[in-house]
Order: structure tokens, then C-alpha cells, then sequence
């Protein structure tokens, strides 16, 4: 299907639990390192937690990079905690100043 928005580059996110995130562009392939340590408790909705700070960043302006670190950190956010909640986190403790959530 052709792509109708012109102005934005097609982009693929391919994220892998644990393993490196996978961001393809017309640019090329980038890969980046998910951050170790967190503690897992329930993985469900971590593939939402990410979209919603990948894109958060991404609607601010921020870098590709910049994104996924945001959305790597809504993620484990979510998988640090039972069930699909957000409301008793940090939401001032960012692992740098570049997510502003």
C-alpha cells in the first residue's frame, strides 16, 4: 500500500523483551540496548507501556534514541509491578532528562 503521509519517513520498531530494540528507517538499522536490572514482576502490557513512550517522545521532538530510552522506561515501569499499573511511580525519576511523560 503506498504510504499517503509524504512527509514522514516509513519507520519499524521491532522490540524483543530483553534483547536489543530494533528501529529500521529509509536511513538504515539501528539497534539499542534494552537497560538491565530491572526487576521483572508481570510482563503484561509492556508492549503498550513502550508505544506510549516511544511516542510520547517522538510527539515532543525527541530523537529516535531518545524515544525508545523513554519507552524503555514506561516498559519497565509497567514489568516491575503486578497487573497493567502506573499511577504509585516516580513519575520524576527518569534514567536522563530527555522523557518528559
Amino acid at each position: 500500500m503506498p504510504k499517503k503521509n509524504g512527509a514522514k519517513p516509513r519507520m519499524v520498531v521491532i522490540t524483543q523483551g530483553s534483547l536489543c530494540t530494533i528501529v529500521a528507517t529509509p536511513d538504515g538499522v539501528e539497534e539499542f540496548a534494552v537497560p538491565s536490572g530491572v526487576k521483572v514482576v508481570d510482563t503484561n502490557g509492556a508492549g503498550d507501556a513502550f508505544c506510549g513512550g516511544f511516542f510520547s517522545g517522538l510527539m515532543q521532538g525527541k530523537s529516535i534514541e531518545d524515544s525508545v530510552n523513554c519507552g524503555h522506561y514506561t516498559a519497565g515501569v509497567v514489568i516491575g509491578r503486578s497487573g497493567c499499573q502506573y499511577s504509585d511511580a516516580d513519575r520524576y525519576t527518569f534514567p536522563s532528562e530527555t522523557c518528559e511523560i
